[in-house]
């Protein structure tokens, strides 16, 4: 890396150069400091006066510490134009919408609805809000993009109900990740809303570290170390048996993983089912002992649980030889939809899936946790009993746990392997590259909010229930789970004499 220092107007950037990337790649990281476009910049200093987007930084003089000079006016965010529509004129639920300060949708830009619903679902996430909130560019490739969802992510928290947009942030997007900009017939085609996930949370590694100083330009690494990493990463082990050898050693390797796959097959009808489907299965490898390929059993366990937990049902499938109907073109294959219902719960528990060391630790936090329930429901009959001879109930409420992902210590201390349902990312239509996405964020007890592009509205768990799949309707593409975890240990109730405790029975589904 060279830094560099770029004037413009009153202000001063200091920018690093990696001369391995494009000019263009240089600017885009301009245009996250300044939002100057790139086409309107005009960068001096250099020999062979303003700088070109096609020249190479070997033929310049680009030296440490080397003060550049740009021109160009900044962009302001354009808002799309739409009709003015008096409140008695909108249809029911976006007039209550309204009427009732629902949080904002986002513009649909030309099936961006993959986009959008990934986003809703991400501002699920507190702890990724704030970190997001607090960013400051650091003029790397992907400052930019970051630095543009920064914006939008501000202007969905204003819950005015106005739809927002960003050119901006998706013509980034679609520079950084061209396979999202992909047009059929002069019309962006639409995308998957797994990889717009996974891209961005990409994109966020590299810029949110957890050390300023421990930045990797491996992506496993980049994730490993940074907060998103500490909010979503799934510590996995991976064994390998040799099917056609069993007396062959076993081997086994150790990874962070941002998802579960929740692999549907003919048997599949509930989430659990795929989750196990998918944590063990048969590859085919080289094997050492046979010298040849070989099939294997590969065996995964978790052994460390974020405070956030993404799955994804595995739903498309590529299929060659198949057309989309009506399709005109030369397509000789599809990525079909498994359409297979599958039922997924509000309450996922995964402690079968962990290994033994993990299932130890967590049974500390499930005792304390069913301790708690047993103490509540407790309370909850007391309360009811003085209710029936003329007392007044008063309701328990709940504070949403947020998680301190800064601190030094492991993000999933007091785990429980219990898991509670945050939102729903949908997805309606045979294929992957059309139909319609949608995000279904939890609000309050038997309250969710459907985002559809530019609508929202609220919905109750029945709803919710709905989406399992099965038929034409709207159905689970990628559900985000929040741990639940263990109440802190009560130290000043007990003193050393006090051994009793209250026994109950777990019961793992």
């Amino acid at each position: 890396m060279v830094k560099v220092v770029v004037k413009w107007t009153k202000e001063k950037y200091d920018v690093d150069v990696d001369p391995s990337e494009s000019v263009l790649e240089f600017k885009s990281k301009l245009y996250s400091l300044s939002h100057v476009p790139t086409d309107r910049q005009k960068i001096m200093g250099f020999k062979g006066g303003i700088l070109k987007d096609d020249a190479s930084w070997k033929d310049l003089d680009l030296v440490e510490g080397k003060v550049l000079m740009m021109v160009g006016s900044a962009e302001e965010l354009p808002q799309p134009k739409q009709k003015i529509t008096f409140v008695e004129d909108l249809p029911q639920q976006q007039a209550d919408a309204l009427i009732h300060n629902m949080p904002s949708g986002l513009y649909n830009l030309g099936n961006t609805c993959y986009l959008n619903a990934t986003l809703q679902c991400m501002k699920a996430c507190p702890e990724l809000m704030s970190i997001i909130k607090k960013y400051k560019p650091t003029g790397t490739q992907y400052s930019a993009l970051v630095k543009a969802s920064q914006g939008i992510f501000n202007e969905l928290s204003k819950t005015t109900g106005e739809p927002v947009g960003s050119s901006t942030f998706l013509n980034l997007f679609r520079a950084l990740f061209p396979q999202f900009g992909e047009i059929k017939e002069g019309a962006y085609m639409q995308q998957d809303a797994d990889e717009a996930w996974s891209q961005l949370l990409s994109a966020y590694a590299n810029e949110f570290p957890i050390n300023a100083n421990d930045k990797s330009t491996n992506p496993t690494q980049a994730v490993e170390k940074s907060f998103i990493g500490k909010l979503f990463g799934i510590g996995v082990t991976d064994t390998y048996q040799c099917k056609e050898n069993p007396s062959e050693e076993s081997t086994s390797r150790s990874e962070t993983l941002l998802k579960l796959p929740c692999n549907i097959g003919t048997e599949t009808s509930y989430l659990f089912e795929g989750i196990k489907r998918g944590l063990e299965e048969d590859i085919t490898k080289k094997s050492p002992s046979l010298n040849k390929e070989a099939v294997y059993t590969k065996k995964t366990t978790l052994n460390h649980l974020p405070p956030y937990l993404m799955v994804q049902f595995v739903r498309f499938n590529w299929k060659q030889g198949v057309k989309k109907p009506n399709d005109q073109g030369g397509v000789t294959g599809v990525k079909t939809k498994i359409i297979r219902q599958v039922q997924f719960p509000f309450t996922l528990d995964i402690f079968d899936f962990c290994s033994q060391d993990l299932k130890d630790n967590l049974s500390i936090g499930r005792k304390r946790l069913d301790d708690e329930f047993n103490a509540s429901l407790e309370r909850k009959r007391k309360t009811f009993d003085g209710q029936e001879q003329g007392g007044k109930q008063k309701k328990e409420t709940k504070e949403e746990e947020i998680f301190d992902i800064t601190a030094d210590e492991d993000a999933s201390k007091n785990s429980t392997g219990k898991f509670e349902l945050k939102a729903v990312l949908t997805h309606q239509g045979r294929f992957a590259d059309s139909g319609h996405y949608v995000a279904w964020v939890k609000k309050d007890d038997n309250k969710w909010l459907k985002f559809d592009d530019t609508t929202v509205y609220e919905v109750n768990d029945e709803e919710i229930k709905k989406l399992q799949g099965g038929g034409e309707w709207h159905m689970a593409y990628m559900c985000l789970y929040k741990a639940i975890k263990a109440p802190e240990e009560d130290k000043s109730s007990s003193t050393p004499m006090d051994t009793s405790t209250t026994t109950t029975t777990t019961t793992n589904q």
